[in-house]
C-alpha cells in the first residue's frame, strides 16, 4: 500500500511541477514578445527563470522528502527513502531540462543539436547521481551512529557535490579538440609574448548553444579552455583581451591558490561549528536551548563557508582584471570585451549587493568601475591578497580549533576523572522477560538481572555517555518502557537513579522527595542511544 501512495504522490508532484513551469514559460514568452528591447529583456527574463526554478525545486524537494517521511514512516529503510528521492530529482531536472531548452530557443534564438541534447542528458544524470551520493555520506554516517555532528559535513559534502556535478556537465557535455596554435597566429602571439607557447590550447564545442567563455584550467599543467561561440563571436582584440584575462590566472597561479582557499575554509568552517559546539555542549544541558543554539552555529558557519568560497573567486577575478591593465592591454577595449561576454551569455551586468556576495565573479558593473579607478591610479583595495585572507582564516581556525580542544577533550575528561574518583560503583539492572509455567497457564514475568562496575574506566565510560544527554524537565510524551535501571553510588551520599530504554534510547533520571525540596535536585529526561551499546555488553553471557 506504501508504494502505491508513494508512487500516486511522485506523479502529483511531477504534474504540479510540470504545471508551475508551464506558467513560467508562457509568463516568460509572454514579457519577451511584448518588449521593445529584445536583448535586454532576454537576460533579464534568463535571470528571473534562473532563480524561480531554483525557488521551485527546492520548495517541491522539501515538500517531497516531507510527504514521503510521512507516508513510509517505519516500513521502508532510509536506504528507500533516499533512492525514491534520487528518482524524484532526476525526474525534476529532466523536467527542467527540457523548458529551460525550450525558453532559451526562444529567448536566444538558439538551435541545439541533438547531440547536445543526449550529451547534456547524459552529463546531468551523471552529475545529479554522483552529487547525491556524496551528499548522503554525512546522513548515513548521522543515521548509523546517531551523533548529529556528522551533519555538520553536510555543507561540505554539498559543495563539493556541486563541484564535481560542474566538471561532470563541462566535460561530457562539450565535445574537445585541440586548437592548432600555429594556424591561429594571434592566439600564439599572445601566448609567446607571456611564455606559455606551450600550454594546450582547447575548444569546446557548444553545438549550438549560445555559451560565451575562456577558462584556464590544470593544477600542474595549465590549460586555456575557450568554447567555440565564443572563438566565432567575439572581436580579436576582445578575444585578446579575454584571453589575457585567463592568462592572469596562469600566471598568477589561481587555481592552485583558489583550491588552497577551499581547503582553508572548509577547514576553517569545520573549526567553527566544532569549535563552537564543544563551547555550548559543555555549558548547556537543557536540550530546548541547545538546539536553537547549534541551529544557529551550523545556519551562521554555512553561510561563512558559501560566502567565503565566492568572496575567494572574486578576488582571483579582479587580480586577473588588473593582470590585463599591467599587461599593456587598453581599457577601454577591455571593457568592450567584457561587455560582449556578459552580453553573449546574457547574463547582467548589475546586480544587486546580496546577490553578488554569493557569486564567483563581481559583477561587471563592479568590475569596470575598479578598472576605471585604477586608470585614474584612484584604485582601493577593494579586495585583500589571497595571502593576508587565508592568514586570517588561519588564525580564526586556529581559535575555535582550541576551543574543541579546551571544551571539547580536556575539561570533560579532566572533570569525568575527578567525579568517577568520588564513585564507588555503579549498578546495572537488566529487566529479562522470561515465560514460567504454572499448571497449564503460562505467563510473562520480568526477572532481574544485576551487574556492579567497579572498573574506573569502565565507570568513566558509562558517566560520559549520560554527560552527552542533553536534557529537559517537560515529561509529557515520555512514557517508555524501561529495561534498564543504573545506579551510581557516590561516596557518603544516596544512590542517584537512572531508568533507560535501549529501545529508544530515552534515559530519565529519578530524584528523591527530600533531595528535590532542599537540594534543588530536578528530575529529568533525555536520549542517547549510545549508552544501550556501553551497558549491553555487560549482560550478553548473563541473559540466559
Amino acid at each position: 500500500m506504501s508504494w502505491i501512495k508513494l508512487i500516486g504522490l511522485d506523479l502529483v508532484l511531477i504534474t504540479f511541477y510540470i504545471f508551475v513551469m508551464f506558467l513560467l514559460k508562457r509568463y516568460i514568452i509572454s514579457r519577451f514578445h511584448k518588449s521593445k528591447d529584445k536583448e535586454k529583456a532576454a537576460t533579464k527574463l534568463n535571470s528571473f527563470f534562473v532563480r524561480a526554478i531554483f525557488i521551485v525545486s527546492l520548495v517541491i524537494g522539501a515538500l517531497a522528502g516531507f510527504s514521503i517521511a510521512v507516508i513510509i514512516k517505519k516500513q521502508l529503510e532510509m536506504i528507500e527513502f533516499f533512492l525514491l528521492m534520487l528518482v524524484l530529482i532526476l525526474e525534476l531536472s529532466i523536467i527542467v531540462m527540457i523548458f529551460s531548452t525550450d525558453i532559451q530557443e526562444k529567448l536566444f534564438n538558439q538551435r541545439l543539436k541533438a547531440l547536445f541534447v543526449i550529451r547534456q542528458f547524459v552529463a546531468v544524470l551523471l552529475g545529479v547521481i554522483a552529487m547525491f551520493f556524496i551528499n548522503l555520506i554525512p546522513l548515513f554516517a548521522n543515521l548509523k551512529t546517531n551523533e548529529f555532528k556528522y551533519i555538520y559535513l553536510f555543507p561540505v559534502t554539498l559543495f563539493i557535490g556541486f563541484y564535481i556535478f560542474y566538471l561532470i556537465l563541462l566535460n561530457l557535455q562539450y565535445p574537445k579538440k585541440e586548437l592548432k596554435t600555429d594556424k591561429n597566429s594571434n592566439i600564439k602571439e599572445t601566448l609567446n609574448k607571456f611564455n606559455l607557447g606551450n600550454i594546450k590550447v582547447i575548444v569546446l564545442d557548444t553545438l549550438g548553444q549560445k555559451f560565451a567563455n575562456l577558462f584556464a584550467a590544470g593544477v600542474f599543467k595549465p590549460q586555456l579552455l575557450v568554447t567555440s561561440y565564443a572563438l566565432e563571436n567575439l572581436k580579436e582584440d576582445q578575444f585578446q583581451a579575454i584571453m589575457v584575462h585567463e592568462i592572469g590566472h596562469i600566471k598568477r597561479k589561481h587555481v592552485r591558490k583558489i583550491l588552497l582557499g577551499w581547503v582553508i575554509t572548509i577547514f576553517y568552517y569545520l573549526a567553527f561549528v566544532y569549535g563552537l559546539e564543544s563551547l555550548i555542549d559543555y555549558f548547556v544541558q537543557d536540550i530546548v536551548i541547545f538546539n536553537i543554539v547549534i541551529l544557529a552555529i551550523l545556519l551562521a558557519g554555512t553561510l561563512q563557508l558559501f560566502l567565503l568560497i565566492s568572496y575567494i573567486g572574486r578576488i582571483a577575478e579582479i587580480e586577473a582584471d588588473l593582470f590585463v591593465l599591467k599587461s599593456g592591454v587598453d581599457r577601454e577595449v577591455y571593457e568592450n570585451a567584457l561587455k560582449s561576454i556578459y552580453a553573449l551569455n546574457y547574463i547582467k551586468g548589475d546586480v544587486s549587493k546580496p546577490l553578488e556576495k554569493i557569486q564567483s565573479h563581481p559583477s561587471l558593473k563592479k568590475r569596470i568601475r575598479i578598472l576605471t579607478d585604477v586608470e585614474k591610479k584612484q584604485y582601493k583595495e577593494y579586495f585583500p591578497p589571497f595571502k593576508k585572507v587565508y592568514s586570517t582564516l588561519i588564525a580564526a581556525m586556529v581559535v575555535f580549533f582550541t576551543s574543541y580542544i579546551t571544551f571539547g577533550i580536556l575539561l570533560p575528561n579532566n572533570n569525568l576523572i575527578k567525579d568517577s574518583a568520588n564513585i564507588e560503583k555503579i549498578r546495572l539492572i537488566k529487566y529479562v522477560s522470561a515465560s514460567t509455567d504454572v499448571g497449564r497457564n503460562g505467563k510473562k514475568v520480568n526477572l532481574r538481572v544485576e551487574k556492579s562496575i567497579t572498573d574506573k574506566k569502565e565507570i568513566q565510560d558509562i558517566l560520559r555517555c549520560i554527560r552527552k544527554i542533553k536534557t529537559k524537565s517537560d515529561f509529557a510524551n515520555t512514557l517508555f518502557e524501561r529495561d534498564y535501571e543504573i545506579e551510581i553510588y557516590k561516596k557518603n551520599s544516596q544512590p542517584t537513579i537512572y531508568s533507560f530504554s535501549s529501545s529508544s534510547g530515552v534515559i530519565m533520571k529519578y530524584v528523591l522527595a527530600e533531595d528535590f525540596v532542599k537540594g534543588g535536585s530536578r528530575p529529568w529526561v533525555g536520549v542517547n542511544k549510545e549508552l544501550g551499546k556501553v551497558i549491553s555488553k555487560y549482560f550478553n553471557s548473563n541473559e540466559n
